[in-house]
Order: structure tokens, then sequence, then C-alpha cells
């Protein structure tokens, strides 16, 4: 079908307006070129942007229902007979429901299209754990993602005009400097991104942290609310979550950082108990310790596994453990 042809109809289907004929025939295109579907998208953002859709504002609707829920009987109107006390009773409550309904309603809607709106704007690159992935985004850019990380980059032309991207995990770049001097933004799910011109860096972002180690080139920090930190090659950025401030360091090995993209595990006199958040980032298992003395038993030097059986036997030979796993747990003790 011509291209014109194909976006009214599509626009007709958005609009709720296509015949079951259209439909069909949308169907049957979507099947013939797996590009079809990006120019689905394409055209699904564009008539968005065109039409729209309601976006609730949830934080005005949970302020009514706390207000009526926090609002007293005034003992002034109380009624006199029983019959009118319970009427008036059952109508707050009816209110109380009806609010609590709305507050719940409108939160979903808002984190509803915040998520399809994700789907539809950006191409996302998952690894699933003791994985990783190798990326050449369409400026050139070089990307390793590690184990159990999410990127998502904008689709069809929208990141050349802006090279912006979101990670969820941990990944390498190295971004490729353009001859307009473009900036690459790397964002996070908090407040704290990383802004460059053309460099190779390791950007850490999960719950309990954000870290930044520059390899080469110049990188800006922008973090809580307008806050900035130049890099030099050999910074380490730490944002502890809850913390006020970043913790500065530099290194003179920045490889160990990215040793991950070989299947290597590096500690440096770091307690099992640390240790064990890096486990479970990479292997999706959770570390149980006989007592806290082993907790506190430390891990220093390379540790190569591509599998957690791997990393384990390992780490039952080193310090003299047995390993014991029970489904997502995996039980340390000493021997005997």
């Amino acid at each position: 079908m011509k291209e014109m042809m194909i976006q009214k109809i599509l626009f007709d289907c958005f609009d709720g307006r296509a015949t079951s004929l259209e439909r069909k025939l949308i169907e049957d295109w979507l099947k013939e070129d797996v590009e079809n579907e990006t120019l689905y998208y394409q055209y699904l953002d564009e008539w968005e942007s065109q039409n729209p859709q309601y976006l609730s504002d949830d934080q005005e609707a949970w302020q009514k229902f706390q207000t009526v829920l926090n609002t007293p009987l005034n003992p002034s109107q109380e009624p006199a007979t029983t019959k009118n006390n319970a009427a008036k009773h059952a109508t707050v409550r009816s209110l109380r429901k009806f609010w609590y309904v709305a507050a719940s309603l409108a939160i979903l809607m808002t984190t509803s299209m915040f998520f399809l709106q994700k789907t539809i704007l950006y191409s996302t690159y998952k690894t699933p754990y003791a994985q990783t992935q190798q990326l050449t985004l369409s400026d050139g850019t070089e990307v390793v993602l590690n184990a159990n990380s999410t990127l998502y980059v904008p689709r069809w032309g929208q990141f050349v005009q802006n090279r912006k991207v979101l990670l969820d995990g941990e990944a390498e770049f190295h971004v490729t400097h353009t001859i307009d001097n473009q900036r690459f933004v790397v964002k996070t799910s908090s407040d704290f991104e990383v802004e460059v011109f053309g460099t190779k860096f390791v950007l850490y972002a999960r719950e309990q942290a954000k870290k930044v180690v520059l390899n080469e080139g110049k990188v800006q920090i922008n973090y809580q609310g307008g806050k900035k930190q130049l890099m030099k090659p050999g910074d380490v950025v730490t944002l502890t979550t809850g913390a006020p401030s970043l913790d500065l360091s530099n290194t003179d090995d920045t490889k160990k950082y990215s040793a991950w993209k070989d299947h290597q595990f590096y500690f440096d006199d770091t307690p099992l108990a640390q240790a064990s958040i890096t486990i479970k980032e990479h292997f999706g298992l959770q570390l149980a310790f006989e007592t806290p003395a082993l907790a506190e038993r430390c891990l220093s030097g390379y540790f190569k596994a591509e599998e957690s059986t791997e990393f384990f036997q390992a780490l039952s030979v080193l310090l003299n453990v047995d390993v014991r796993q029970q489904g997502d747990t995996i039980y340390l003790s000493t021997k005997h």
C-alpha cells in the first residue's frame, strides 16, 4: 500500500473510525515486513502529538481524597434521629469510597500512560542475569550492557537529533564525537545524568547507588536539581542513594570497573555481605550466611565465571566454605 494511504487508514484506526476491512488490511500490512512495525509506531507517535491524550492530575485527586477522609462530621449538624445519623454516616462512607477509587484510578492511568509512552517512543535493549550484550547505536556509539540491565534508545530519527538514552543497570559507553560537537546524555531513573561530547566511561545506575568511572575524555555529572561535577580520566564518582553529596576518588586501573565485560568479577578486600550485592545483581541469587562472622570475611582479586556455579565453586575453595543452593538463595556455611 502507498505510504499516504496507510497513514490515513492508521489515523482512522487510532481515532476508532476504521472499518473491519481496514483493520484487516493493517493486520496484513504489519505481517508483510518487520520495518512496517517501526513505521506503525512512528505514525502512532505523530497521531498522539496531534491528538493529546488525557493525563489525569493524580496529585489533585489524592489531595481531595485525603481532605474528605480526614474531615470529621460537624457536631452542630448531628442528626436528631438514629435513622438520619446512619444515613449521614453512609453518605460519608460513600464519598470516601468514591474519592479512594478516583485517586486509585488517576494514579493507575498516569502510570499506564508513562509505560505506554516509553514503549512507543523507545527501543528497549534488556539483558538477562549472567549475560552481557554489545550494541552499536545509529550514531556509531558503542555500548556494552552488563547483566540485568536495560537501555532505552529513542526510535526513528529522534536519537540523531537529540542524543539522549536512559539506563537502568550498568553499561560501558564509547561515545562517538560529532562534527558539530553534539552532546550525548545518559539519564538514569533518578535525578542523575552523565553529559559527554566524545569519551569512554562506565555508568553504574542501580537502586543503592550511582557510579561513573571515566576512562578517557571529559564528562559532566548533573544531579540533585542543578548540581554539577566535572570529571577527568581516572576519576570515580559515586552517589549513594540518600547521600547529600558525591564521593570523588581517583584510580590508576579503570579496567577493573569493567571487568564484567569479560565475565570477571573484581573485589578489593570486599566483605562477603557487600559482595553479595554484586552477586545478586549479576546472577539474581541471594546469599545467606551461617554466622555474622562469615558475612564479614573478605574477597580480593579477580574471579572469572560465566555461570553462577563457576563462581561459587571458586568461592568454596578460596574461603573453605560449604555452598548449598535452594531456589534463588545460596547458603554459605563454614566447613567442619
